[in-house]
């Protein structure tokens, strides 16, 4: 069924409601509770005047520089960005094969790949135009707004959003909300990549007809959010905007990291609910998960991306190898984190100790860290939360959070490394309250 006309309204407020100038982070979010994380239309109102939306009518520097540097940036992209934006980049990347070339047809996707381009880029490019990205980033948040208010009208009065029209409107308009979500977390501003979070989920949430899950680049862009968004819930402590993640589409199972994500949100769900002490019974069947299990289930994880990872004949042999340690990155991150969150990181378990140091040794014999930097800040950001009370392993994280952060060019992993620097110095050795509080204050932490 075509959920009501406000679910989609809710992705203009979301756009519009977290969307802040360039700029310190607000300090406005609320204690984590079970209320919904979705804007409202009050909030649309908050941040426009009665007028509307931003004009749509550019300013002549903008719509010059767009004419004279379009192909510049798509360039651009294609061979510095669409690589950071996937688990590894190879010539089935869909953002380069099916978004890059939206960006020469569909004017909002033109002008995302321009915003990020040309502030990721930074001197490639001659700009006359002061401030050039941000005018390119509201110029695309102004076309998604009015886009946005159509596909509301059109369901106030009726109809469902179901042709192929209708599909590929909102491929571009994810697509979209994708890339400016990144530019935002490249300037650092993660309250902005927050908000476009939540409205790329609404989005998704709308369309889910089979017409438009069988659509390959609506499903990838889908997988592509669902990888951001679990990974984002885990540094969460609003119990609703866990609730409301967006899981790996259906049929996916096999994919790479697929059961893995799966399962991790599985965890980050379950823990959170504890925490709030509502009954996890409809969870899990049987006891508490121990920490054999949880392992177990990770390893089964493991293993499926492993065996869909040995179908894509993953070239060079480098890429290959580093791939492989990638997996057991991620695999060791996720027991520690589950360890973590379920009560099982202690020094009476051995285990989590083991996985501490396998952890350490797997990101220490990469052989191009560089080459997969742009999925080492989860793992990172897990590594130093777990380093408490050990300079050495705290000397290393430093080290490979600085070099992530030179290596992609996205400043939010130097703010990874700022929020670890508190909890080193801090007596508790559980990273979860410091997060809470940090999030409460109006800044969550984003390891992704």
């Amino acid at each position: 069924m075509i959920p009501l006309p406000q679910n989609v309204q809710n992705v203009g407020d979301n756009l519009a409601g977290n969307h802040q100038r360039d700029g310190p982070p607000s300090t406005s979010t609320s204690a984590p509770t079970s209320s919904s994380a979705s804007g409202s239309k009050d909030d649309v109102e908050d941040i426009y005047p009665a007028t509307g939306p931003p004009a749509m009518s550019l300013p002549m520097p903008l719509d010059l520089t767009l004419r004279s540097s379009s192909l510049e940036f798509i360039d651009y992209y294609d061979k510095n960005l669409a690589g950071l934006m996937v688990w590894f980049d190879s010539e089935e990347n869909d953002y380069r094969r099916r978004v890059l070339p939206l960006a020469t047809s569909t004017p909002a996707v033109k002008y995302a790949v321009a915003a990020i381009a040309a502030h990721h880029g930074g001197r490639t490019f001659s700009l006359d135009m002061p401030r050039f990205p941000e005018a390119a980033r509201d110029a695309c948040l102004g076309l998604i707004n009015r886009h946005i208010q159509n596909m509301t009208c059109r369901m106030t009065d009726g109809s469902e959003l179901n042709t192929r029209t209708d599909i590929a409107e909102a491929e571009w308009i994810l697509a979209s909300i994708l890339m400016i979500s990144c530019y935002e977390m490249s300037n650092s501003q993660v309250a902005a990549a927050e908000g476009h979070r939540r409205a790329a989920r609404t989005l998704v949430n709308v369309f889910t007809t089979k017409e438009a899950s069988n659509r390959g680049l609506f499903r990838f862009l889908r997988n592509q959010l669902s990888i951001y968004d679990v990974l984002a819930s885990t540094t969460s402590f609003n119990l609703q905007d866990i609730e409301d993640t967006v899981l790996p589409p259906p049929g996916t199972e096999h994919g790479l990291f697929s059961h893995y994500l799966s399962l991790l949100h599985f965890v980050t769900l379950l823990s959170r609910r504890a925490a709030f002490n509502m009954d996890t019974n409809s969870l899990i069947l049987g006891n508490y998960p121990d920490a054999t299990l949880i392992r177990s289930q990770f390893t089964q994880a493991r293993g499926a991306t492993l065996l869909a990872a040995g179908k894509l004949r993953i070239e060079p042999a480098v890429v290959r190898r580093d791939f492989v340690r990638l997996v057991d990155i991620y695999h060791h991150t996720a027991v520690l984190y589950s360890y973590r969150c379920l009560g099982y990181a202690n020094y009476d378990n051995i285990d989590w100790k083991a996985s501490v140091e396998k952890l350490f040794e797997q990101l220490k014999v990469l052989e191009d860290p560089a080459l997969c930097a742009h999925n080492l800040p989860w793992p990172a950001f897990i590594a130093g939360a777990e380093s408490h009370d050990d300079v050495a392993k705290q000397k290393v994280v430093t080290q490979l959070l600085r070099d992530i952060t030179k290596t992609t060019g996205f400043k939010n992993h130097a703010d990874i490394l700022s929020f670890l620097t508190v909890f080193w110095a801090a007596s508790n050795a559980d990273w979860r309250p410091l997060a809470q509080q940090f999030q409460e204050n109006g800044y969550q932490i984003l390891p992704v």
